[in-house]
């Protein structure tokens, strides 16, 4: 009885939140691709065409690989993952500024807004992680049990970007050139990372 009391309190301070966040990601993903040609497909176009690059470079003429048939693959997923993680906190830390007409206008919690951003970025994750399957399929890679697991490295990887962008956020509203900082962290943070 006590349970169900507390959900139902929960459910009720929270609805009008859970409706603009829903709003909100519906809106922010169909703007973000308005006006271009190919629309959504450039959720993923951009990290296989950075896979493309990479692969090219890095493995045709350098040489790089970890001794593995399926190295291409790794190289895409991870290439995804860092793409979907560049995407939410750095769309994510302007989403405060960006939406700051909103928020004067309408009154709802300031973490809504930035929680909806990173959403629409897994989303593209999402879409993204299909076509690494595929391409997983189509390169004969052998999936095991262990890709069960993927849901919850996803969801760590998601409340990672989230955390970050929250706090990006909150620096940019004061500190402008926290943008720039940032963007010389990620290329700083993809070359230390062992997507390569």
């Amino acid at each position: 009885m006590f349970v169900k009391d507390f959900f139902e309190s929960l459910k009720k301070r929270y609805h009008y939140a859970m409706v603009v966040f829903k709003e909100l990601v519906k809106t922010d993903f169909q703007l973000r691709y308005q006006g271009s040609f190919l629309g959504m497909v450039w959720s993923v176009l951009k990290p296989l065409m950075l896979f493309a690059v990479m692969y090219v470079v890095f493995v045709k003429f350098l040489k790089f690989s970890d001794g593995t048939p399926t190295f291409p693959i790794s190289l895409l997923c991870g290439t995804c993952l860092w793409s979907f993680f560049s995407e939410s906190t750095s769309m994510g830390m302007q989403s405060i500024v960006g939406r700051g007409d909103l928020l004067r206008k309408v009154h709802f919690p300031n973490y809504i807004i930035v929680a909806s951003t990173t959403m629409g970025s897994m989303i593209s994750l999402g879409i993204n992680l299909c076509v690494v399957i595929l391409f997983g399929f189509f390169a004969h890679a052998h999936y095991t049990w262990r890709v069960l697991l993927v849901p919850f490295s996803i969801i760590q990887l998601y409340c990672l970007g989230l955390g970050v962008a929250l706090l990006l956020a909150s620096l940019f509203v004061y500190f402008r050139d926290v943008a720039h900082i940032w963007e010389v962290v990620l290329q700083a943070m993809f070359y230390a990372t062992p997507i390569i």
